[in-house]
């Protein structure tokens, strides 16, 4: 690929990063959405999870898609050796390449070899859905298939089609080349399709209640989870492409290091009752003092080791001292006690939470020697520095051993 082709590829695909994710875009892909986030008559609670989903979680997963899908495919790409094997049929390339975003269908005929002025009849023709003009131009201008043909071996069996004209609008523009990705870690396929579920209360009507905590459950966990491969990622990332994904996970909330970030409102996010044996109700002094130090603590248990130093740790963590933002995984959380013991987290329960319930600690987290009576008395054998640092986040709370 001569200089000015290679130029001409980064200038298209720059112009598809900043239209990806935009408001433009969004409204094309998922007709209607949003158009009630700001009506007087829906609940607050609503509006700002819709507004959360329409303003953060599409223009962040969009762009991160674009780049996984188009840049680092380029690069996937020329890994593959030719098909030494069968090779694909016109209409096996035709099909299987359709269902692709744009710009990967594009990178992929390219594979195919040809002379120049064939590829742009196979492209030309391809773009205007002409399935005949692009069978007879592979079979009459002797392409090479071999590459091309490797391709969509690993791709072909991967491609599930649908008949619901919606479900295949959103997989079809988002999922580019989902098995070719698995070695960068990010499942496209498998989020074009939780994207749609989550969007699907929107198409077909349904209950408030049921679709607000559908929404709110979906947010919570894509947002982290978009931010855990882009922070793995980042590294890969150009400046071009840093400077329009790092704004939306600020604007969300999230953090471009491994630190951990709560919502100002976070102690005001309704509790669900129906779970409410899956977390200690917090000491009025903790709920009072604000979400900020509760923050400060989890980054602190983090960076010294007692927990996991991960976003989904992390988030855990604070549901089970808050009830709030309930993860999607509430499976016992690993706790890294000094010498192997549960002392500075007896301390925790003991002083954090207003009924102890170190029933709930047995069940909540493990990888420690627990006690096996009078689980109180066991605070006073907590690290001093661990103490002291909480007294210091919650001077008003009485210290408790």
């Amino acid at each position: 690929m001569d200089q000015k082709t290679e130029a001409q590829r980064l200038k298209l695909y720059y112009e598809g990063f900043n239209h990806a994710g935009t408001t433009e875009q969004l409204q094309q892909l998922y007709p209607g959405l949003g158009d009630d986030r700001n009506d007087p008559d829906y609940p607050q609670a609503l509006n700002d999870a819709t507004a959360f989903l329409v303003d953060i979680i599409f223009p962040l997963y969009h762009k991160l898609a674009y780049v996984y899908n188009n840049r680092l495919l380029h690069e996937v790409l020329s890994s593959y050796e030719p098909c030494l094997g069968r090779m694909l049929t016109a209409r096996e390339i035709y099909d299987s390449v359709s269902v692709l975003a744009p710009y990967a269908s594009e990178e992929i005929l390219r594979t195919i070899g040809c002379r120049s002025s064939v590829m742009k009849r196979l492209l030309e023709a391809f773009n205007k859905h002409d399935y005949k003009t692009f069978s007879d131009v592979i079979d009459n201008a002797s392409c090479d298939l071999r590459l091309v043909s490797s391709i969509g071996e690993d791709i072909w069996p991967n491609i599930k089609y649908t008949k619901d004209p919606e479900e295949e609008q959103i997989i079809g523009e988002l999922d580019a080349v989902a098995s070719l990705l698995h070695d960068v870690g990010l499942p496209v396929s498998d989020t074009a399709r939780e994207l749609s579920e989550a969007t699907e209360p929107f198409f077909e009507g349904g209950d408030e209640g049921d679709y607000l905590q559908l929404l709110t459950k979906y947010n919570r966990d894509m947002f982290d989870w978009l931010c855990q491969v882009y922070s793995d990622d980042r590294k890969y990332f150009k400046l071009k492409e840093t400077r329009q994904i790092d704004p939306i996970i600020l604007a969300g909330g999230g953090s471009l290091d491994s630190d951990f970030h709560l919502p100002k409102d976070y102690f005001n996010i309704l509790r669900q009752s129906a779970h409410s044996d899956e977390y200690f109700s917090p000491h009025p002094d903790v709920l009072s003092a604000g979400p900020e130090p509760l923050e400060r603590l989890v980054n602190h248990l983090a960076q010294q080791g007692y927990i996991e130093n991960t976003v989904n740790a992390k988030r855990l963590f604070a549901y089970r001292f808050s009830g709030c933002m309930r993860p999607t995984c509430v499976e016992p959380l690993l706790w890294h006690g000094r010498n192997g013991r549960s002392y500075e987290l007896i301390y925790l329960v003991r002083n954090l939470t207003e009924r102890a319930s170190y029933a709930k600690m047995r069940r909540f987290f493990t990888g420690v020697e627990w006690v096996k009576s009078n689980d109180s008395s066991y605070a006073i054998g907590a690290e001093n520095r661990l103490k002291r640092y909480i007294q210091k986040l919650y001077p008003t709370l009485p210290s408790q051993l």
